[in-house]
C-alpha cells in the first residue's frame, strides 16, 4: 500500500462496507457498521478501500436510502452493475472530523480497538480485540497471546468500576479484571 493512501486512511474511519450490487444502475447494498446513520450524507467525500487488494477509489456518496437492515447507496461515477460489482466488499471511509464531538468519558470504538490493557499493578492483560454492545454498557474483549501460542481472553465491562484510566491518545487502558473472570483462570 502506498504511503499516500496509508496517510490518508489514518485521518479517516470506516463506517461500513459494500455487501453487493443492487439493480443495474450502479447502486449497492451497504452495511453500516456504526450506529450513526447521520454519517451517511449525500455529497460526502469518501474513500472506498479493499483491505485484501489494497485498491481504493476516491468518490462521493450520491444518494442513500434505508432498505431493511441495511442501506442502498450510489456513488458518483458508478452507473452500472459492472462497476458496482468491482467494489463488492470495499469499506467506506469518511473523514474522522465528520464524527460528532464526544462528551467526557465517551469514546469511539476505533479509538479503543487494539489498545493495550494493563492491570492497576502494571500487569499486561492484552489488547482490546472486540467490543460487545450489551445495551447497558459496552464490554471490552481483551485478548492476550500466551507463551504456548494459546490465547487468554478476558471480558471487562466498560464502566468506571473496572476501567480506571482510558488514555485514548496513547491507546492504553488501566482496568480491573472482574472477579468472575479471575475465577475462570
Amino acid at each position: 500500500m502506498s504511503a499516500d493512501i496509508t496517510k490518508l486512511l489514518s485521518s479517516m474511519i470506516s463506517i461500513g462496507y459494500v455487501v453487493k450490487p443492487h439493480g443495474l444502475r450502479g447502486e449497492v447494498k451497504f452495511k453500516l457498521t456504526t450506529n450513526m446513520e447521520s454519517l451517511l450524507e449525500e455529497g460526502e467525500s469518501a474513500i472506498l478501500f479493499d483491505e485484501k487488494s489494497k485498491r481504493y477509489v476516491a468518490t462521493k456518496i450520491a444518494e442513500f436510502r434505508k432498505a431493511g437492515s441495511g442501506y442502498i447507496l450510489s456513488f458518483e461515477g458508478f452507473h452500472n452493475v459492472e462497476l458496482a460489482e468491482r467494489i463488492r466488499g470495499y469499506h467506506l471511509f469518511i473523514a474522522k472530523n465528520k464524527l460528532p464531538p464526544l462528551k467526557k468519558g465517551e469514546f469511539y470504538f476505533y479509538q479503543v480497538l487494539e489498545a493495550q490493557v494493563f492491570s492497576p499493578e502494571g500487569e499486561y492483560l492484552g489488547k482490546v480485540e472486540d467490543i460487545i454492545e450489551t445495551g447497558a454498557n459496552e464490554v471490552f474483549v481483551v485478548r492476550q497471546q500466551l507463551e504456548n501460542l494459546s490465547f487468554r481472553e478476558v471480558l471487562i465491562p466498560a464502566i468506571k468500576d473496572y476501567v480506571l484510566d482510558l488514555d485514548l491518545d496513547n491507546r492504553r487502558i488501566i482496568a480491573k479484571v472482574p472477579d468472575f473472570e479471575k475465577e475462570n483462570e
